[in-house]
């Protein structure tokens, strides 16, 4: 394992208790998948303006970079169903194997995704001091391992290729200070969430003086793109949060849970992006739906698992992915919103589960895997009324039929 991965780890497995204790314990029989091979539904039309290179394995041509390359949000015409998003993202993504892996699923079926930058991937060792957490010492953090040069230079290489690719980069702020090492995110004030932001984006900016290594390439994200954000254990209080996201011109948070599948609503000028709870296949228990919350609900987060009952947890959570897609589909698709780290917890049960999904759904009719940014685009490009209407919609609670 990577060892800012490994780190990163450590952290979660200690702080995630917030976001974990509603995930309850999995336990019953498996689904059968359901097949969308051959669904046939009316065409929305919103496709990307350009063909997207994903599919077949094509590269994009050099003009093409960004996700704003890669898709033109389009107004529904009366009648036409909404495409089904499904919004892959990974909090961290400090990890050089895992930017490759998902690339590879990306060659292979139309998908782009979200990455949500730990700042702290960006400062070697050597250069620790240049941050200074809300409440903390000099040169700390939560991850507790910081990169040699050599990781910060394939860091820089992996986000100008994902990006590149029509992938989105977000934040998710620095030092990951949650409520086991307060003062956590979830007692920031709005000061507290200003600095870190102040400072993730001064060293997005300004990493080469910081990290004082010769050569250093230089990232070709723009600092502008940055839009959104997820908070440190998904912990953090609207009030105190969304003022410092509105002074760093972000436009939506992947923070918050909500119960069920539904569409996203404004709250305070930000878009709430968040994860679903949705029972896991084949049980009554209502999880959120990232990896940590899965792997706390099927092992409590052990490393102690066999291979054959990791693969058979990994099984359940393709099949409760399928049922999330599958209810959104045929019901109000809503934007399946999925959140999972560059990590191999549950010997990868995980990350296989989320590749196994998404090699099944993206590219099915009507269906786009796209980064937050392309959501939120297309949801601003709607006339209010109709998208007041997708609004009102009842979540999707269950697998269809059980709702």
């Amino acid at each position: 394992m990577d060892r800012r991965l490994a780190a990163a780890a450590v952290g979660l497995a200690v702080a995630l208790f917030g976001a974990a204790c509603s995930s309850g314990v999995a336990a019953g029989r498996q689904k059968t998948p359901p097949s969308t091979a051959n669904s046939t539904h009316h065409s929305s039309g919103q496709h990307s303006a350009k063909p997207d290179p994903a599919a077949n394995g094509k590269t994009e041509p050099s003009t093409k970079v960004g996700p704003a390359g890669y898709f033109t949000p389009k107004k529904m015409r009366p009648g036409q169903k909404p495409p089904q998003f499904i919004v892959l993202s990974f909090d961290g993504v400090g990890w050089h194997e895992k930017w490759q892996f998902w690339q590879s699923i990306a060659n292979r079926v139309p998908l782009r995704f979200t990455g949500f930058l730990t700042g702290l991937y960006l400062l070697d060792e050597q250069s620790k001091d240049s941050y200074h957490g809300p409440g903390h010492g000099v040169g700390k953090s939560s991850l507790g391992v910081w990169n040699s040069p050599a990781d910060t230079v394939q860091e820089i290489k992996d986000l100008n290729a994902a990006y590149a690719h029509g992938n989105e980069i977000g934040t998710h702020f620095m030092g990951h200070f949650c409520s086991d090492n307060p003062p956590g995110a979830n007692v920031w004030t709005t000061a507290d969430w200003n600095s870190d932001l102040d400072q993730f984006f001064n060293v997005f900016r300004n990493y080469q003086t910081l990290d004082k290594v010769p050569g250093m390439p230089a990232l070709t994200v723009p600092a502008s793109s940055i839009k959104g954000e997820r908070t440190p254990c998904l912990e953090g209080r609207t009030d105190q949060l969304f003022p410092a996201l509105r002074a760093h011109h972000m436009i939506y948070d992947s923070s918050p849970d909500r119960p069920g599948i539904a569409w996203p609503t404004k709250i305070g000028g930000i878009w709430q992006m968040g994860m679903a709870d949705f029972p896991l296949a084949g049980t009554n228990h209502r999880v959120i739906t990232m990896d940590y919350n899965f792997w706390y609900a099927q092992e409590q987060a052990s490393s102690n698992v066999s291979k054959a009952q990791s693969e058979r947890d990994s099984k359940q959570i393709t099949q409760t992915y399928l049922n999330m897609y599958d209810a959104a589909y045929h019901g109000n698709r809503a934007p399946l919103i999925l959140g999972n780290h560059f990590e191999q917890w549950n010997n990868d049960a995980y990350t296989q589960a989320l590749a196994n999904f998404a090699l099944r759904a993206c590219g099915q009719p009507d269906t786009m895997c796209v980064p937050f940014i392309d959501v939120v685009r297309w949801m601003e490009a709607q006339d209010p009324k109709t998208l007041a209407h997708l609004q009102s919609l009842p979540p999707e609670t269950g697998p269809r039929g059980q709702n």
